[in-house]
């Protein structure tokens, strides 16, 4: 490593980090390589003195022709350690989007939500975070890229523990060379052509020869990252308070504050909708077509939208096309062109139903009157939306039910009063639910 330090013992770091809980339910996952087969005898040898369960995971993404050794090598070390094992095997096709690494880790972390455990532990080392806090910043990564990894993070239900972080690749090799231990290498891991083996093998053996303890110095980076993401989380939650409401976002609050802290705050509302983070170039384009309260912006299958002077998060729908389908009767049916269903429910209310002959659903064409009162003249769709604050791609994605030519029924603005069920008698209730 370059390091003069003493050596520690995997085994005293861990315990005295105090991350394992008595009567917790641990889950590790098991590569078979050097860094989780040292995990493994190390929480092995903890277990009973602090009370959990550990049981490990071996995913198999079946991209080496040794897969199938490496899955019996981990039954195997698990069984003379009596410890209980799952192997999972995993298709990375559906992430290959992303690369071959992501994608496997894209799939790895898919198997670890499932499981039923409460502690999730993972082998990252020292060495694992340097690389990381590197590829990051080559990837031109903000604050929380570049905290990188944490030793203990939030993993839907579960904890995510990386007990090793402190720790570099030579003590854990140092620890298994006393204690003999066996482990695989995996072969793609010295291919240089994969940016995280560039990294360590091409790069780091430059630094390393100026700055001995890059490592160290480079992770305590990582933590000053950590610390700056967590205060612009904690300023983004201050600026937040109030400005949203029913899921919307205040445009005039963004109005008010400075462009930094107006992307701060666009960020903290697109990841509270679950969505992927924006680059630094597509939230200036988000936050400039907001400032001009007409945008719409596709962003991770979404679309950002204003109106009224809100910012809306709305699924991505294939824009609205000229469609009529028959109505014979069903309690439901599907209708893909408005990413929707509906559905017709019996109650005293609705519809009735002795007037239904000829029923058709339709999209919007534009220009539709509807009639709302039996004494007063038609009304345009487009004006009587506007007056109920119906944003306007909700009413592009909206099915209008007819009789024969005429328009009786309409999703939140009711139904025509010559075909309304009597009162006291049966009648049918019309519900659109988009999916």
């Amino acid at each position: 490593m370059g390091n003069s330090r003493k050596s520690r013992s995997p085994d005293s770091v861990v315990a005295a980090r105090g991350l394992l809980a008595k009567g917790s339910r641990v889950l590790l996952g098991l590569s078979g390589g050097l860094d989780s087969i040292v995990l493994l005898h190390v929480l092995k040898n903890l277990e009973s003195a602090i009370g959990f369960s550990l049981a490990c995971v071996h995913v198999n993404h079946k991209l080496s022709r040794n897969a199938e050794s490496w899955v019996g090598f981990c039954e195997n070390q698990c069984r003379m350690l009596d410890v209980p094992i799952l192997i999972e095997e995993v298709d990375i096709f559906p992430y290959l989007s992303s690369g071959i690494e992501a994608a496997a880790r894209m799939a790895r972390y898919a198997v670890f939500e499932r499981l039923e455990a409460d502690h999730i532990a993972l082998a990252h080392h020292l060495d694992d975070q340097a690389e990381t806090v590197m590829l990051q910043l080559f990837r031109g990564a903000g604050p929380d890229g570049l905290a990188a990894m944490g030793e203990r993070m939030p993993f839907g239900d579960k904890i995510l523990l990386r007990p090793f972080l402190s720790l570099s690749r030579k003590e854990l090799e140092n620890y298994a060379l006393e204690k003999r231990l066996e482990w695989i290498e995996d072969e793609s891991n010295a291919d240089p052509a994969y940016d995280r083996n560039y990294v360590r093998h091409m790069l780091f053996p430059v630094i390393e020869k100026r700055f001995p303890a890059f490592r160290e110095t480079v992770s305590r980076s990582a933590l000053h990252f950590a610390e700056s993401a967590r205060l612009l989380d904690e300023l983004a939650k201050i600026d937040a308070s109030g400005a949203i409401r029913e899921g919307c976002l205040d445009l005039s609050v963004l109005d008010r504050l400075s462009a930094s802290r107006a992307g701060n705050l666009l960020r903290h509302y697109l990841a509270l909708k679950g969505l992927r983070m924006p680059s630094s170039r597509r939230l200036a384009e988000m936050l400039k077509q907001l400032a001009s309260k007409s945008a719409c912006v596709a962003h991770d299958g979404c679309e950002i939208r204003c109106y009224r002077g809100f910012v809306h998060v709305v699924k991505a729908l294939p824009v609205s096309v000229d469609f009529r389908k028959s109505w014979a009767g069903e309690s439901s049916m599907a209708i893909p062109e408005l990413g929707g269903i509906l559905h017709f429910e019996k109650g005293e209310e609705g519809l009735d139903p002795e007037k239904l002959f000829e029923v058709n659903v339709r999209g919007r064409c534009g220009g539709e009157h509807f009639r709302f009162h039996a004494q007063r003249p038609t009304k345009r769709l487009k004006h009587a939306f506007q007056e109920k604050g119906v944003p306007p791609w909700q009413r592009e994605r909206i099915p209008l039910l007819y009789c024969r030519d005429r328009l009786v029924w309409v999703p939140g603005l009711g139904t025509d009063p010559d075909y309304r069920a009597v009162p006291g008698k049966p009648g049918l209730l019309p519900r659109w639910a988009p999916i």
